[in-house]
């Protein structure tokens, strides 16, 4: 009988690496609280996203990065005022297009991207290939997560020029660039060698079906066992 695509198993999977990566994303933000005062952290708290896309594919890379996102709301968001806006659209969706951008999409981004080179990472048969699949899709959903902090920054958060960022006033997109690049580029630097490591030194963290062949071989030889029990 064919596996379900989504078993208690890879449910579990699921509920247990976007726990993983929410106590990561938790503790940097601990750690930079200040350092970056409008929000942002450096740290690996992808790594648990990554893996569970590359080990399960885009859907459950997907969701993992949706639960993640979402748990990550329950600690507290920073909404824009509709009232800021002039535009009648902009003061009724504002808000909404700024959570999603800051909040429901950033980490989304990151498992659904990954997930998509995870499949063909599952289907890849040579190793250099493989390892080029774990770095373009690290990278790009990394770059994704990146974006969508650049947009809710250059659309919402701009200021009159009175604050800055590394010499770069609030007041252009260029400091929304700057600001979220400092800790987004670092995060994208220590995760993609860290996903290389482990497809390289422990592939089976990232082959699901590795363990679930090694059950299925053992529940067939028990079977077996059991019908010649049987017959004797």
């Amino acid at each position: 009988m064919k596996e379900k695509k989504f078993s208690v198993r890879v449910l579990a999977e699921i509920a247990i690496f976007s726990a993983i990566a929410f106590a990561l994303d938790a503790l940097q933000g601990g750690i930079f609280r200040g350092v970056f005062a409008a929000g942002g952290s450096i740290g690996i708290a992808m790594v648990p996203i990554f893996v569970i896309a590359y080990r399960r594919g885009f859907l459950a890379g997907f969701l993992c990065g949706l639960v993640v996102s979402l748990i990550q709301m329950l600690g507290g968001i920073y909404v824009i005022q509709g009232a800021s806006f002039d535009n009648e659209f902009m003061k009724a969706m504002g808000p909404f297009l700024q959570v999603m951008l800051d909040y429901v999409l950033a980490y989304t981004f990151v498992g659904l991207i990954a997930g998509i080179f995870g499949e063909l990472y599952q289907k890849e048969e040579n190793d250099k290939k493989k390892i080029l699949w774990i770095i373009v899709g690290t990278v790009l959903a990394g770059l994704f997560k990146y974006g969508s902090h650049v947009i809710a920054g250059g659309v919402f958060w701009l200021g009159d020029g009175s604050d800055g960022f590394w010499g770069v006033a609030n007041d252009s997109w260029l400091y929304s660039f700057v600001y979220n690049g400092a800790y987004s580029i670092p995060n994208i630097i220590l995760c993609t060698p860290i996903m290389i490591l482990i497809s390289k030194f422990y592939p089976r963290i990232l082959n699901a079906n590795y363990y679930e062949k090694d059950n299925k071989e053992v529940n067939a030889d028990e079977e077996k066992g059991e019908s010649v029990n049987e017959k004797l």
